[in-house]
């Protein structure tokens, strides 16, 4: 094989020739126990010959100094180089914590070791450091907002707010400004969290300070990096008018403080599921009196991600999911059901494919009202227009009360002279129809007319045939409310007038013959009269409740009197009677309550139309 073949060849390289090495005899060649004592054999005699070469150069004995190599500096180095170094004095003053024991062991990393001395200077050292380090740490805030006389009760409440136990070093105030020292940065940081948050009826303002005399000067902390918390806050805070109690969350997705952050609203995609609890607990902590919230444009597809908003603003009044992406009423469960939002008046689901889709289907918008009222309840204004159910709408979505199509308003008197006297002849009348009907006979005379119309349903009562009802009527024993009842409905033209008492001995025998009654007319708000003027006399509508024993169950009533003045020689001026009654109906119902006898506000308006941008 020639030299410039190989791996060497390949690379340009030449191939070094190999030298002849002596063929060695079998007597010459040594075992390997051979070797090895004639290596450690020559190892000692080169140590022993190094010490009597150190011996005879720098004496021996007890003295004897180790000879070191002598390091040269960075500066001898330099110079060697031919670079001109300048040396300086380093006038930084380095704290010296050594005790001044002696340390024993090399010239390394310095040991601790145990003094009897208790090491008393190193520790009050420390102590002094450590205290002035905690003076170091001490953080001022300043806080605004609060209202002249509530200065008490600001620090509880922050300390409350924050969730942490702490007490403040010092508390100042100066003109309406609370200066508070803590002494713990991470405290500082929280309180500065709350800034914002509702104090009473105000808004407090709550910022760090660089000294602690008032006033001071806020320090900008532009170089520390917000947390989404933060972030959160300022957002809400910017969104939040306190004159109007309102949060308006429209279009989260473009607002430049969320973009900024790179922070995804609810709605969004590839939003977080924690952002929308995080800001409703933030609204429910920062305004304790929201009244209305708006989340129009945020392409909701349902409420599952602010559906902490019935756990954290209960109390909301007004609510707007304006310009969504709700199809279905499922996607309103979360909010909806037993105890929640109990207080909602209004609620706006305009342009949302839910009610779109419900217009388009049916050509009318009853069954979408019916729907949304069975889960809200208290509504009383949708998408803008006041909610209107009929009787047979109200019994499909089961409400509890009665929803009217006209506003209920209280008792009417056209006049004085109508009120006076409507409110002494009620006062005087149920005086006696409640202990002693008898006397009551003489204020009907001959054309009187008195017809009782019974709907009692839900009472077990027995029917009976006409010839029983025709026999009960003439004997003297009581009668029920059904027994005299002369509803027309069913009854043929022929007996329309059958059941009409007339006269003043046939009413005052049918009166005493009715059953027991109680009316607490004390009770005004169980009671609605109204009355005036008519061609042929007064008219008086009463409304109201009764019961047939103490402890019975009540029973509702209405029943309208046509009274006329009563002539010197009637045997009513003669019992003290100025009137006459003309007409007396009574219709006796199953007990139904006052809902309907209590006033309700002017026809509701839609709080959105306030609310520029909203609606």
């Amino acid at each position: 094989m020639t030299d410039n073949k190989g791996l060497f060849a390949m690379f340009g390289g030449v191939a070094v020739p190999k030298q002849q090495t002596p063929i060695k005899k079998a007597e010459d060649i040594k075992t390997k126990e051979e070797l090895a004592r004639e290596a450690a054999f020559a190892a000692k005699q080169k140590k022993k010959d190094s010490i009597t070469n150190e011996t005879a150069n720098n004496g021996g004995g007890a003295w004897k100094v180790a000879k070191r190599k002598t390091a040269r500096g960075l500066a001898l180095k330099a110079k060697e180089l031919g670079k001109n170094v300048t040396v300086t004095e380093n006038k930084q003053i380095i704290a010296d914590n050594d005790d001044g024991d002696v340390t024993m062991g090399g010239t390394g990393k310095k040991k601790k070791r145990f003094t009897p001395y208790g090491n008393r200077n190193r520790t009050k050292s420390m102590n002094n450091a450590n205290s002035e380090n905690a003076i170091d740490k001490r953080v001022d805030i300043l806080v605004t907002g609060f209202e002249v006389g509530t200065e008490a009760g600001v620090v509880p409440f922050l300390v409350h707010k924050s969730k942490k136990n702490w007490e403040p070093v010092d508390v100042k105030l100066n003109q309406g400004q609370m200066l508070i020292t803590v002494n713990d940065p991470v405290i500082a940081r929280i309180l500065v969290r709350l800034d914002g948050y509702i104090y009473g009826t105000q808004q407090l303002r709550i910022s760090l300070f660089n000294n602690s005399a008032l006033p001071m000067t806020p320090v900008v902390e532009s170089s520390k990096k917000q947390t989404t918390i933060d972030i959160l806050r300022n957002f809400l805070l910017n969104r939040w008018n306190s004159e109007m109690k309102f949060l308006n969350l429209d279009d989260m997705s473009s607002d430049p403080i969320l973009k900024k952050a790179a922070i995804k609203p609810p709605g969004a995609p590839g939003s977080n599921a924690i952002v929308g609890p995080a800001m409703m607990k933030l609204a429910g902590e920062m305004f304790a009196d929201v009244v209305t919230i708006s989340f129009a444009r945020n392409h909701l597809k349902n409420v599952q991600p602010i559906s902490t908003l019935a756990q954290y603003l209960p109390n909301i009044q007004n609510l707007s999911f304006q310009d969504n992406l709700i199809k279905e009423y499922d996607h309103l469960e979360a909010l909806s059901g037993t105890g929640k939002l109990r207080n909602l008046r209004e609620l706006l689901l305009a342009d949302n494919p839910l009610r779109e889709s419900e217009m388009k289907q049916r050509g009318n918008d009853r069954a979408y009202v019916r729907n949304i009222v069975k889960r809200f309840p208290s509504l009383v204004m949708l998408d803008g227009v006041p909610v209107q159910l009929s009787d047979s709408e109200i019994a499909n979505v089961h409400k509890t009360g009665r929803v009217l199509p006209l506003d209920n308003k209280p008792g009417f008197f056209d006049n004085e002279i109508s009120q006076t006297t409507a409110i002494d002849f009620i006062t005087k009348y149920y005086q006696f129809f409640d202990s002693n009907r008898a006397p009551l006979g003489v204020i009907y005379d001959h054309n009187s007319v008195f017809s009782l119309t019974s709907d009692i349903k839900l009472r077990t009562q027995q029917k009976l045939r006409r010839k029983d009802k025709k026999k009960l009527m003439d004997d003297e024993e009581k009668l029920t409310w059904s027994t005299l009842s002369r509803n027309l409905m069913g009854k043929s033209k022929r007996q329309e007038g059958k059941g009409l008492l007339i006269g003043p001995e046939a009413i005052g025998t049918a009166l005493c013959r009715l059953p027991s009654t109680i009316h607490d007319l004390q009770k005004t708000e169980d009671f609605v009269i109204d009355a005036h003027q008519t061609p042929v006399g007064l008219l008086i509508s009463l409304h109201g409740e009764f019961k047939e024993e103490e402890n019975g169950s009540p029973l509702s009533y209405s029943r309208a009197f046509l009274l006329r003045p009563a002539t010197e020689d009637s045997p009513a001026m003669a019992a003290g009677w100025p009137y006459i009654v003309m007409s007396d109906m009574l219709c006796i119902r199953d007990y139904i309550g006052n809902q309907g006898f209590k006033p309700q506000a002017v026809v509701p308006t839609s709080i959105f139309a306030s609310y520029p941008g909203v609606v």
